[in-house]
């Protein structure tokens, strides 16, 4: 057989085995034929030095790379046998250290693709805004090996005011430098944050007053009276306001997720996994009132055909400033619901069922108002007591 060539390759053809056409000058350099005929790939057989085993490096596919490539390729390996080498270690080492050089901006998309939106979906859309205002301005054009502890510590600094986003970020961060060691983007045990400490969080519990209440369900109307295009956005905000399940589950609810008759709403994907939520009557009207929109699987949808709605911020920063209610998130309608269900006498053992609680640990954070709560009923006991 002749030296390898283009035309030689070309015109080999599948057989009824998997076969190779060997090179004549490289000892154990060929190109591989499948018998399917869907690919060409040009290899190099050896025996490892190291291991005394036969072993093989794929170089590439024929059309990709061409064959004077291939063969320089093989020639390395070649050279790196007659060392002494095992060519397929040398050939991971140096991938390795290719993937051990690539820029934190570039590691941050595979980590975002192969992981993120995997496994957090819309939690993980969400968790992009601090990378993209954050995290990618501070260590995108920086190689992730070079990225250092003392580096977190000085990206952690320079958020000491914001100390909530930059526990975030450092959560984020902390995520991706574990896939990196995972992905052999970093060395074991190398994780540059491994050795920083997040800031302390004070965790606020904010209620709404009955006042607040009622002018935030006035505000909300008004919103709608305003502004028609946002009929999603208030009725999600509502929902959440009857029901207090959490915003993210709200606005993935399917219409195939309600079951009104029976009273209740399945969630198929919930931060403690999959559940049901009871309905009370309020919830129920406010969802026979929802219209689908077409060819949308989601009751409240977005702009983008057949997808949830996915930001409320602006509206929501509106509705607050009309109802002249300050330092209120999203997510405090949550805690207000808990709130105004331990005031109407709710036992906290079913507050934390209704809120989607894992364990009731978790509603203990509420205690505080059932005592109060208790404290007003054991003066009704104590009327007993002349």
């Amino acid at each position: 057989m002749p030296k390898l060539t283009k035309a030689i390759i070309d015109y080999s053809s599948p057989k009824e085995k998997n076969y190779i056409v060997w090179d004549t000058e490289i000892k154990g350099f060929g190109c591989q034929i499948l018998k399917s005929g869907s690919k060409k790939t040009y290899v190099f057989y050896y025996w490892s030095p190291l291991t005394k085993k036969k072993g093989y490096v794929k170089i590439g596919c024929h059309g990709n790379i061409t064959v004077d490539f291939a063969r320089n390729a093989a020639k390395k390996l070649a050279s790196a046998l007659a060392s002494g080498l095992d060519p397929k270690k040398e050939k991971e080492e140096k991938l390795i250290e290719e993937k051990q050089s690539i820029l934190f901006a570039d590691f941050f998309e595979v980590f975002k693709t192969k992981h993120v939106l995997v496994a957090y979906k819309d939690k993980g859309k969400n968790n992009m805004g601090y990378a993209k205002l954050h995290i990618l301005p501070y260590f995108g054009k920086k190689k992730i090996d070079e990225i250092s502890s003392k580096d977190i510590r000085s990206f952690l600094d320079s958020l000491a005011h914001i100390s909530t986003t930059a526990n975030r970020c450092f959560a984020l961060l902390s995520m991706a430098f574990k896939k990196a060691e995972d992905w052999e983007y970093l060395p074991p045990r190398s994780n540059p944050c491994a050795r920083v400490n997040k800031y302390k969080e004070n965790k606020k519990q904010r209620f709404l007053s009955d006042e607040e209440l009622k002018r935030l369900e006035d505000s909300l109307v008004q919103q709608l009276k305003k502004q028609p295009a946002s009929y999603c956005t208030v009725n999600a905000i509502f929902l959440v306001l009857y029901t207090g399940c959490r915003i993210g589950e709200i606005l993935n609810l399917k219409w195939e997720n309600l079951h009104l008759k029976d009273r209740y709403i399945h969630l198929p994907d919930t931060k403690t996994g999959e559940g049901a939520r009871p309905l009370n009557q309020k919830a129920i009207d406010l969802l026979n009132s929802m219209m689908p929109k077409e060819k949308n699987p989601y009751i409240f949808y977005g702009k983008i055909p057949g997808q949830p709605m996915i930001n409320l911020n602006t509206a929501w920063g509106a509705i607050l400033k009309r109802a002249d209610i300050k330092d209120f998130r999203i997510h405090d309608l949550r805690h207000s619901f808990a709130s105004f269900a331990l005031k109407k006498g709710v036992p906290l053992v079913h507050v934390s069922k209704l809120l989607g609680h894992r364990n009731i640990v978790t509603t203990m954070r509420y205690a505080h108002l059932e005592l109060e709560q208790l404290k007003e009923s054991t003066n009704i006991v104590n009327q007993v007591f002349g």
